[in-house]
């Protein structure tokens, strides 16, 4: 199973980002394995419309897992049509956040934060 995280770097010692479409980074995690699979740029930059786009972006790269600190309306009904479940953090440490998720400390998310 593949989580995804917006991210300020590239391992798991690097912080969240708190912007989710706007993030330069997004950490690819597989869970089964413990370990970093990809990490995508994010080279998109229109003026609008960014969350549906990276929410499918995500899908195509087979994530089934988004934990992220906030989500828009349009994104997160992509995320949803996509099938990916979408759970909250605050900002952290990717590792601590992956072990929040494993240990079911996350809120999943039903509907956008904003």
């Amino acid at each position: 199973m593949k989580l995804a995280i917006p991210s300020q770097g590239r391992d798991l010692e690097s912080l969240s980002n708190d912007r989710f479409a706007r993030a330069e980074l997004f950490v690819i995690y597989d869970l089964d394995n413990d370990e970093i699979v990809e990490v995508v740029e994010n080279n998109a930059s229109e003026a609008h419309g960014m969350g549906p786009k990276v929410s499918q972006m995500l899908a195509e790269k087979g994530v089934n897992v988004l934990i992220l600190e906030s989500v828009g309306k349009n994104a997160f009904e992509v995320l949803n049509a996509a099938g990916i479940e979408v759970y909250l953090t605050k900002k952290d440490k990717l590792s601590n956040i992956i072990e929040n998720y494993k240990n079911g400390k996350l809120e999943k998310v039903e509907h956008a934060t904003h």
